[in-house]
C-alpha cells in the first residue's frame, strides 16, 4: 500500500510539473514570440497561426492551381518535404535568428532555455516549438518568393510548393534550394519531386480534386495524434486542434 500510494503521489507531481510547464510555454508563446515573429511571416507560410492553418493551405493551394491553369494552360509544382524537420532545427542559428528579433535579454534567456530543453532540434507539440519551427524557415520564404521570383508559393510547416510554367526553372529552383537548406543545416527528403500540372499529387493529405488521398491515412494520422497526447509528447490543445482541422478538412471534400 506504502509503495502504491508513493507512486500516486509521484504522478500527481509529474502531472502538476507537466501542468505547469504547458502554462509557461503558452505565456512565453503569446507574450515572447507571437509579438516578435509574427510580424516578419509571410501570409504564404499558413502553419500555426489565426486565421491561417490546413484550410488555408487548402485554398491557395486548390487557388494557384486554377490561375496556373488560365494562365499557363500547362505548368510545374515543386514538391518539396523537410528530412526530419523538427528534429534537425539546429539550435545555434535559430538562436542567432532569434536575437534578430527580441531585443530583451531576459526574455531571449527564457526562450533559450526552452529551447535548450531538447538536446536536439524542437520537441513535437508544444506552441513555441510550432511558432519557433514556423519562424525558422521564415528566410527561406523570403529567399524562394524574393530571390528566385516565384509567385505562387505556398508553405505549411515542412511541407512546400512552387508553382511555374518552367520544368527547367523549377530544376534550377531545386538545386538552390538545396544550397541554402545547406546552411540551414537541413536536406530535402525522397519525397521532393516536380510535377507536370495534369499529374495527381498529395499536399496536406489532399489530392488537386480536393479529396483526401485515403479514409485510412485520415484515422491513422489521427490515431498517431492520440498516442503522441497520451504519451505526453503532445498537450491537449494540440490534440483537439488537429482533430478540428481534419473534421473541418473533410467536411469539404466529397468524401467526407
Amino acid at each position: 500500500m506504502k509503495y502504491a500510494k508513493t507512486q500516486k503521489i509521484r504522478k500527481k507531481f509529474r502531472n502538476l510539473k507537466n501542468m505547469q510547464d504547458k502554462i509557461i510555454n503558452h505565456l512565453v508563446a503569446r507574450h515572447i514570440l507571437y509579438p516578435a515573429i509574427l510580424p516578419c511571416l509571410l501570409d504564404v507560410n499558413v502553419a500555426s497561426r489565426k486565421g491561417l492553418g490546413t484550410s488555408e493551405g487548402i485554398r491557395l493551394y486548390k487557388n494557384f492551381h486554377r490561375i496556373c491553369k488560365v494562365k499557363y494552360n500547362t505548368y510545374y509544382v515543386l514538391k518539396c518535404d523537410i528530412s526530419k524537420f523538427f528534429a534537425s532545427i539546429n539550435h545555434d542559428i535559430l538562436k542567432e535568428k532569434l536575437g534578430k528579433k527580441i531585443k530583451d535579454n531576459d526574455a531571449l534567456k527564457i526562450v533559450f532555455d526552452i529551447i535548450d530543453v531538447e538536446e536536439n532540434g524542437l520537441s513535437i507539440g508544444a506552441m513555441t516549438s510550432q511558432i519557433l519551427a514556423i519562424f525558422y524557415l521564415n528566410d527561406m520564404d523570403h529567399f524562394i518568393k524574393e530571390k528566385l521570383k516565384i509567385k505562387y508559393y505556398i508553405r505549411y510547416q515542412d511541407d512546400f510548393l512552387l508553382f511555374h510554367p518552367s520544368k527547367k526553372y523549377l530544376k534550377y529552383c531545386l538545386k538552390e534550394l538545396e544550397k541554402f537548406l545547406d546552411k540551414e543545416k537541413l536536406k530535402l527528403n525522397k519525397k521532393t519531386r516536380i510535377y507536370k500540372s495534369t499529374n495527381n499529387f498529395i499536399f496536406l493529405g489532399r489530392k488537386t480534386n480536393g479529396d483526401y488521398a485515403k479514409y485510412r491515412d485520415v484515422k491513422r494520422r489521427i490515431n498517431k495524434r492520440i498516442y503522441l497526447y497520451k504519451t505526453g509528447q503532445i498537450e491537449f490543445s494540440s490534440l483537439l486542434n488537429s482533430i478540428i482541422c481534419y473534421k473541418n478538412l473533410c467536411k469539404k471534400g466529397s468524401n467526407y
